[in-house]
């Protein structure tokens, strides 16, 4: 004989007899998934928080389910702009200069007028005009130009009206102390007429903006010098102050008494310094003198 089924209960919906914590077949295996699961990830964390402690095996370094990965930053590798140099008061009393140390492009518009300035070191007047064909752009409305090498200097308005663009970028040049330097600013014409003022602050304003923050470094002229041993035994003395002092060695001559006569260029405001070094190290032997000062 079979048993009897069991009647089900009308009002739970469950075989009469059995308790409130009874669920059906399918809801049983469900529930024994989730307890198998949560299980899991308990023994999971605990193998993650033993690999995470110092001289745990790394084999066991898994990370932990449901948790945030912890990563180190990546490092951005930085670079180093040079800053601008400024000509102090004290270093142009003493007649230094700056130097441009590369090629600097600057862009600003007036009115729809695109103005491109770019400046470029220069040490002669061919360089400078080579520099001028190579990046003036003939389809442009106009390229103007200023350049100036110590005592020389040149300036273009290259079609516009006398006086408007050459010259301003020349007094732009001289009074931000650069020397050696040539400046290009090409137009391209934006359909609006600026006026002999307009053009005046627009090619002064354009060469200002591209030598404001260039790159430069400090430049002082340089003289020429002799340094006299009375004997070779002194002459290293004299070519250890040459490297500190950055000086050239511009001719060297062994005399019979024994003697050498060096020749050297040096930047004038460093003179001083290096005729007083030269005396401490040779305790006055070697005669130190400026040429050209």
């Amino acid at each position: 004989t079979y048993p009897a089924r069991p009647s089900r209960s009308r009002r739970a919906g469950r075989p009469s007899g059995c308790r409130a914590g009874y669920v059906s077949g399918s809801g049983a295996m469900l529930a024994a998934m989730t307890t198998a699961a949560m299980a899991a990830m308990a023994r999971w964390s605990r193998v993650g928080l033993r690999a995470q402690r110092p001289g745990a095996s790394s084999a066991l370094a898994v990370p932990l389910h449901g948790g945030r990965r912890h990563r180190r930053a990546s490092r951005t590798p930085t670079t180093t702009t040079p800053r601008a140099t400024t000509l102090t008061e004290e270093a142009a009393a003493a007649g230094a200069t700056l130097r441009l140390l590369r090629e600097v492009t600057a862009e600003t518009e007036v009115k729809r007028s695109r103005f491109v300035a770019r400046a470029a070191p220069v040490t002669s007047p061919e360089e400078a005009m080579d520099f001028v064909r190579r990046r003036g752009d003939p389809a442009a409305s106009h390229n103007c130009f200023a350049y100036r090498i110590g005592h020389e200097y040149r300036f273009s308005d290259d079609g516009e009206p006398g006086g408007t663009a050459g010259r301003p970028m020349l007094s732009a040049l001289e009074g931000s102390g650069f020397d050696g330097v040539c400046v290009l600013v090409t137009r391209y014409y934006g359909g609006t007429q600026l006026g002999a003022g307009g053009l005046v602050r627009a090619y002064g304003g354009a060469a200002s903006a591209v030598l404001e923050n260039a790159p430069g470094e400090l430049a002082f002229p340089t003289v020429t010098c002799t340094a006299i041993a009375p004997d070779a035994s002194h002459v290293d003395a004299v070519y250890r102050c040459l490297a500190r002092f950055d000086a050239v060695k511009e001719d060297e001559e062994y005399s019979d008494d024994g003697s050498v006569y060096v020749e050297l260029s040096v930047d004038r405001a460093k003179t001083d310094e290096l005729g007083a070094t030269l005396a401490d190290l040779t305790q006055g032997k070697v005669a130190f003198r400026v040429l050209d000062d």
